[in-house]
């Protein structure tokens, strides 16, 4: 177990923030504490996709989660100026006020997500390839996450990678999703099945 100290500066972003170092640096682990204030928040709240944005003085009461090379799934609850609690999935557009220290701890080894088809296979049913900065990409993740789908997420950053999950797909648009080793489809084929049964299909 190593601890990292993140000092963030007027303007950051929280969420890209951790998603940069821990991708930099190749870290899994969770976030062990936060001290700072923030003059927007972008959080999502359950069971629902729609974005909520607060603006003003906003003081970080909790943020918890995890980080996985990159890959981010986090909680942040903060307080307004009337000592008005809200909470709830972390989202892009976070931006530091004044200032936030951010406390992570990381493992060696990945953590890795289970479900009760895991415990026989040791594996996640859902794999998803997807490309860093792609908008489409990052929705099919938050859809994943905000129906709590285990999952794995592997980021395609080089033309071997591309090559290779082309292969397998016969498709070469992002993100691409399989379940059960087989293709699946993209964001949109993922988002009509979340429709349809919210992916407990994909449990």
């Amino acid at each position: 177990m190593q601890p990292h100290s993140l000092k963030l500066s007027p303007e950051s972003d929280l969420i890209n923030s951790i998603k940069e170092y821990s991708l930099s640096n190749n870290l899994y682990g969770y976030v062990s504490g936060v001290v700072g204030n923030l003059r927007t928040v972008c959080i999502q709240c359950p069971g629902n996709q729609e974005i909520n944005k607060f603006e003003g003085n906003l003081e970080i009461v909790s943020l918890n989660g995890h980080f996985n090379k990159g890959d981010v799934h986090l909680h942040l609850s903060f307080a307004d100026e009337g000592c008005n609690v809200f909470g709830g999935h972390l989202e892009e557009g976070c931006i530091v006020k004044k200032g936030t220290d951010i406390f992570l701890l990381s493992f060696e080894q990945k953590i890795i997500n289970i479900s009760n088809h895991d415990l026989i296979t040791n594996e996640s049913r859902v794999k998803a390839y997807i490309l860093k900065d792609c908008p489409w990409s990052k929705r099919a993740i938050r859809l994943l996450n905000s129906l709590s789908i285990p999952h794995e997420v592997t980021l395609i950053d080089n033309d071997e990678s591309f090559q290779k999950i082309m292969a397998q797909s016969s498709h070469n648009t992002f993100p691409q999703i399989f379940l059960d080793n087989k293709f699946f489809g993209g964001y949109d084929e993922l988002s009509e099945q979340a429709k349809l049964d919210n992916l407990i299909s994909f449990k």
